[in-house]
């Protein structure tokens, strides 16, 4: 069990991977909701959201909604709406991404990975997934597969960095089991994120 406090590693592993395009928002080191039940007092896997709000949902790096800051308000209501920060990470449409907890929040709701592999494997209680997984909120509209290339590229550094900050094996994280989406963990009320996991596992092995 490492004892530097998981937040520092996170904080470290970050910087790394994503050089430059990490925001840390106020008080994301603070411990809300209790600490991580997966081993070692660490998350296991990173839960993949779409905000259903953005600027546009044009993927051209050149229209305005894509620039940095033509996402705030989404930013902001994922920080602020509730008593504690929506999600652990924003990832906006110009690839920055915004760090709102270290530990967990409220972002996973109800429901689980019973019978459902590659998931079941990672021993997370049923409906308690706030305390087991990191959860990142991507920034699109939510109404057609629109993340941009810089977001896909930043997803994979970011899945990157939290597996390194976490632990888990090298070999094992960019895989399947460590990026379930929303609607693997909650099918019969989430739709997030629109694409397949085919896909997202496309981008982790290439970008």
């Amino acid at each position: 069990m490492s004892i530097t406090p998981f937040w520092l590693r996170l904080q470290r592993s970050l910087n790394k991977e994503l050089p430059g395009k990490a925001v840390y928002l106020i008080d994301w080191k603070k411990s809300r909701t209790g600490k991580w039940l997966g081993p070692d007092n660490a998350p296991v896997a990173l839960l993949l959201h779409h905000t259903a709000g953005a600027a546009t949902e044009s993927t051209d790096p050149k229209a305005a909604g894509n620039k940095k800051g033509a996402n705030a308000g989404v930013i902001r209501y994922v920080q602020t709406h509730y008593p504690v920060p929506a999600a652990n990470f924003t990832l906006d449409r110009d690839g920055t991404v915004y760090v709102h907890a270290a530990y967990p929040i409220w972002h996973a709701g109800l429901g689980t990975f019973r019978s459902k592999a590659p998931w079941n494997v990672l021993g997370v209680v049923n409906d308690l997934g706030n305390r087991y997984m990191l959860g990142v909120e991507i920034v699109s509209k939510g109404k057609k597969k629109d993340f941009t290339a810089a977001q896909k590229q930043s997803l994979v550094r970011l899945q990157e960095a939290c597996g390194q900050a976490a632990g888990w094996p090298v070999e094992k994280r960019r895989a399947i089991v460590r990026h379930p989406r929303h609607k693997d963990w909650a099918p019969d009320r989430k739709i997030d994120i629109l694409y397949e996991q085919a896909e997202v596992q496309k981008w982790m092995d290439t970008l």
